[in-house]
């Protein structure tokens, strides 16, 4: 019965060492994703951007307010050692509510190339900006979109707790 009671403390304790020895979050995928960033557009604006470890991108932006729409959701996936792709969506709100319900004006999509510095404080990148109609445009995909997407730079630093 003793060595019963050993094998399970052992098999337990085990269990542990190998729980404090996996990688934490914010060290996966070379130190740099997930992680969050204080960004600066081209254009002015500023935003924050997080990108977390199950490939979800949530964004928010100075301009909300200012151009009437939401945070920004998505998805990222690296591409190479210090490059991701992302892919961002909002709502851009109508003045008023129609009916019981309040309807997008539209959807807009942000594609994004992120290059991120050799240390991981910084990034850098661009994207192209796309107005979906949501009754007759997917923005899933990009080809249903009529118009010509808006391009932008930007730079960011990477937050961090000191």
């Amino acid at each position: 019965m003793f060595g019963s009671v050993r094998h399970c403390t052992l098999l337990a304790l085990s269990f542990v060492l190998v729980g404090f020895s996996e990688p934490h979050p914010s060290e996966a995928r070379d130190g740099c994703i997930p992680g969050t960033y204080l960004v600066n557009e081209g254009s002015g604006t500023q935003s924050l951007w997080t990108l977390s470890v199950d490939g979800t991108l949530h964004i928010t932006s100075s301009a909300e307010v200012a151009f009437n729409f939401s945070h920004l959701q998505g998805a990222w996936q690296q591409r190479g050692r210090g490059q991701a792709k992302a892919v961002a969506l909002d709502f851009d709100f109508i003045s008023s509510p129609i009916g019981n319900g309040a309807p997008p004006a539209s959807i807009a999509r942000i594609d994004i190339s992120i290059s991120f510095s050799r240390e991981c404080n910084e990034i850098e990148g661009n994207l192209e900006l796309r107005f979906f109609d949501p009754k007759t445009e997917d923005p899933l995909d990009p080809a249903t979109g009529a118009g010509e997407p808006a391009v932008d730079g930007f730079v960011g630093r990477r937050v961090r707790v000191k």
